[in-house]
């Protein structure tokens, strides 16, 4: 549980909330019956945003034009009291929002509603040499892979 009170703190200590960030919290804001106001999202219209219409039919084949276009659209319309709630409950360290009813994580699928970036299929990557692979995987991913046993051939 992280509910917690520091011994030597007679101020209240937030659900939820690391000790380092909790002396600029919200919350004691709220606490204080100071006005909090919900927050906005920016950003920046990118009707300018070019890109060379010579890329178009392999953006296309990537399946991600539907994510490019968004950035020549105006921004979607914001539920700002919605989006402060959520940041409120955000928890950095199990990359979840903890809500009255519980906890809830994206997925994802829910990345994949939201950016329109297509999840299945190919993975779209530069070329790969196959030597010294496992090596690679253990240092991007942390854990080698096996190496195939006497006889078989090697998966790279």
């Amino acid at each position: 549980d992280l509910f917690c009170r520091m011994a030597d703190d007679d101020g209240p200590w937030y659900d939820g909330l690391i000790q380092e960030w909790d002396k600029e919290h919200r919350a004691h804001a709220i606490e204080n019956g100071k006005p909090v106001v919900a927050m906005r999202m920016r950003g920046h219209c990118a009707n300018d945003f070019p890109y060379d219409a010579w890329y178009k039919p392999y953006i296309w084949r990537l399946g991600l034009l539907p994510f490019v276009l968004q950035f020549k659209r105006r921004p979607p319309p914001v539920n700002h009291a919605a989006l402060t709630a959520l940041v409120d409950r955000w928890r950095p360290e199990t990359h979840s929002f903890h809500l009255s009813f519980g906890e809830m994580t994206m997925t994802l699928e829910d990345m994949a509603m939201i950016s329109g970036l297509p999840i299945n299929g190919r993975a779209v990557t530069g070329c790969v040499s196959a030597i010294n692979w496992r090596q690679r995987a253990g240092i991007l991913i942390g854990v080698e892979p096996d190496a195939p046993l006497p006889g078989k051939a090697d998966a790279s």
